[in-house]
């Protein structure tokens, strides 16, 4: 594509939604400016070239940013950089990069992860005029310290047990209903629909009394989508961890705007852990194993357990457990387990030792062995891919 085009793209792009973007050379000088960007500021790795057919997502909790390669008008390879973009709920109001000074609200907006994933694959459809699929998006995280406030994410690790149910409602029954039936449906773009609809309604200054409503609203729709969660197979425990890491988070929301982007942000969460846990259509008796596998996950899990849970013969439990789901109930719980261990790696400092022992794996070499076989990486270099060392 022309550059020059590509440029007034990007600045329409720009004063519509405030998310800044620019064409970058692999010098890592802007093309359209004559001011270098700082390496110092930014991710290790952000402006290396990596073909085309892959987008780099970088998240540190305040602020978003990605790249992806093109190939120019003339032939020349380019790299396009997205952000600063800020992250819903942070509390920066400013941020500098390539030495200017942003200003929330008149320079860059703060959005949820999965609105800034379609803005950035938006450019690449542009540039590319063919779509790109969502396993080509690879995040990566920095590393979170013990010294800021817990991100969504962090205190989601955290709060897995203990877990209570809130009997509360939405004002109108007939917008529950179109809402958590967007959710279990999958349909991220009718859930955008019902969020501009809500805009309408809450664009407007609100007091500081009325700005708590909101947050006990957030804690109603938060126990309803806790519901929806698990009648769709979401283990109790990972449901209720979220509404908790949601709820804890509410401290960072100042402004009807916040509100909007955190609930949206929070809905999107329980529909993707909808989509990562199909499992509806199952039966109770399976349910139950998903849900008492959950629970214990940093126990030793035997098939005997349960047998003795669900009071059904072992032989029946796993039949009946493979039939439904595809899978062995061993195979399952392995995959849970490693599945733990990768949020471990993201959100702790334990070492490949300590989590072998966490998860009751017989010994380190038989984590790490089961993880590789898993996922296809070492824990070492799971952590590598998706973690985004700042420089200072």
């Amino acid at each position: 594509m022309d550059t020059v085009i590509l440029e007034k793209i990007i600045a329409t792009l720009y004063h519509k939604y405030l998310i800044p973007a620019m064409i970058v050379d692999l010098t890592g000088q802007a093309v359209s400016s004559t001011l270098p960007l700082l390496q110092n500021e930014l991710p290790s790795g952000i402006l290396t070239w990596r073909g085309t057919d892959q987008i780099r997502l970088y998240n540190n909790y305040q602020t978003m940013l990605a790249s992806f390669g093109f190939v120019d008008g003339d032939g020349v390879q380019r790299i396009m950089f997205i952000g600063p973009c800020g992250v819903a709920g942070s509390a920066e109001t400013t941020l500098l990069y390539n030495g200017h000074r942003y200003i929330y609200g008149l320079h860059y907006t703060k959005e949820d992860p999965h609105t800034f994933e379609n803005f950035v694959l938006l450019l690449y459809q542009i540039i590319f005029r063919q779509s790109l699929p969502k396993s080509r998006l690879q995040w990566r995280y920095a590393k979170v310290t013990h010294t800021l406030a817990p991100n969504t994410d962090a205190a989601l690790e955290e709060n897995l047990y203990n877990r209570r149910i809130q009997e509360s409602t939405f004002d109108s029954y007939q917008f529950e209903l179109r809402f958590t039936e967007y959710i279990k449906r999958r349909e991220p773009e009718k859930i955008g629909w019902l969020f501009n609809k809500m805009k309408e309604t809450y664009d407007v200054h609100l007091s500081v009394n009325e700005l708590e409503g909101l947050k006990l609203k957030f804690s109603d729709f938060v126990a309803v989508f806790t519901r929806i969660s698990i009648s769709e197979g979401v283990p109790v425990n990972q449901a209720f961890g979220l509404s908790d890491a949601l709820i804890q988070g509410l401290f960072r929301i100042h402004s009807p705007e916040d509100w909007l982007v955190y609930i949206k942000d929070a809905t999107y969460r329980f529909a993707d852990m909808v989509q990562r846990y199909p499992l509806s259509h199952n039966s109770l008796l399976v349910k139950t194993v998903v849900n008492y596998v959950d629970s214990h996950i940093y126990e030793k899990i035997t098939i005997n357990d349960l047998a003795a849970t669900t009071q059904k013969h072992k032989s029946y439990l796993s039949t009946k457990f493979k039939s439904e789901t595809g899978k062995t109930i061993h195979q399952y719980i392995l995959e849970r387990k490693i599945s733990e261990a990768e949020h471990l790696l993201l959100f702790t400092d334990h070492s490949a030792k300590e989590m072998s022992s966490l998860l009751n794996f017989a010994s380190q070499s038989h984590f790490i062995e089961t993880f590789k076989k898993i996922t296809g990486n070492t824990p070492r270099e799971f952590q590598n891919e998706h973690y985004a060392y700042y420089l200072a």
